[in-house]
């Protein structure tokens, strides 16, 4: 059975929408690009025409390519001590030659709405509930909390990828003692061998290793629920392209349900960003399955 997004990222839309409308809050988010990545800005165009229909400022900051690190650092700093940015969204990757974690450093860990500073990924895993948990792992979050037969409480989930932008913090807050966790959490990777003795005996199985079709119909259990957070573009008829995931189609005749890529995870976790941004704009808010 398909598990659709669309359904829950219009619910999150609905709660955004109805928080700013109570409050007469319009927060402003800075989206921070270095350099021109074509599917960075295809994406940051979606987060703008987003942002625009729920009331948000969605403020593009395009540094050059070839920008130094301190230049970036600089211009996060900046960004972090405007009171008229809420949230600030830094895209990855960056160019070759910037260092992730000391560029990441430089960002407020409260302007931080897609949980890439250490101290928000040290919320995370302390099990809090903050606007500054990866969007992609709690969107993963919102999809199983989403219907009772989904709900990973008590049952075995094996997380396939281990970074820190999804495996390793939704591994935490899946574990977490906490409602839309309480699961018992296998951590898979690329370097796993066998995974299939891992995924065959998972409920739940969330694939997000980067590796298109990794997860094969063979390694599944009929039943299981599979989560395919892998998004790989993929050239089709007419020079139009269209993506693939990191679970085989296939899956979808063996899996009791499965994330379709795209209309899955993707449109939930532009909608958590909403959520998290409204959240930095409004103290006290926060209304998420995590």
């Amino acid at each position: 059975m398909p598990l659709k997004g669309a359904p829950v990222a219009a619910a999150i839309r609905a709660q955004v929408e109805a928080a700013l409308a109570e409050r007469g809050v319009r927060p402003c988010l800075a989206n921070v690009v270095v350099g021109e990545e074509p599917a960075s800005a295809s994406y940051l165009d979606s987060i703008d025409k987003l942002a625009g229909k729920l009331g948000i400022e969605s403020r593009r900051v395009a540094l050059p390519e070839g920008s130094s690190e301190a230049a970036v650092c600089a211009a996060l700093d900046k960004l972090g001590a405007d009171d008229a940015v809420h949230a600030i969204l830094l895209q990855f990757p960056l160019p070759e030659g910037l260092d992730a974690r000391r560029v990441a450093a430089a960002l407020p860990p409260l302007k931080d709405v897609d949980g890439i500073t250490e101290a928000s990924l040290g919320a995370v895993l302390a099990g809090q509930r903050r606007h500054t948990a990866p969007c992609t792992a709690a969107a993963v979050v919102e999809l199983l909390a989403s219907d009772e037969r989904l709900s990973p409480a008590g049952r075995h989930v094996v997380v396939v990828g281990r970074s820190l932008v999804v495996g390793r913090p939704l591994a935490a807050m899946l574990a977490a003692p906490l409602p839309g966790g309480q699961a018992t959490v296998t951590v898979c990777h690329t370097r796993t061998k066998d995974l299939g003795a891992h995924t065959r005996r998972a409920d739940i199985i969330v694939v997000a290793a980067g590796r298109r079709a990794l997860l094969q119909p063979g390694q599944v259990a009929p039943g299981a629920i599979v989560v395919d957070v892998g998004t790989h573009p993929v050239p089709g008829a007419g020079g139009a392209w269209t993506l693939a995931g990191d679970v085989d189609p296939e899956v979808g005749a063996v899996a009791g349900w499965l994330t379709p890529v795209p209309g899955g995870v993707g449109p939930v976790t532009n909608a958590v960003l909403m959520r998290h941004v409204t959240a930095a704009a409004i103290p006290g808010y926060l209304a998420p399955a995590w």
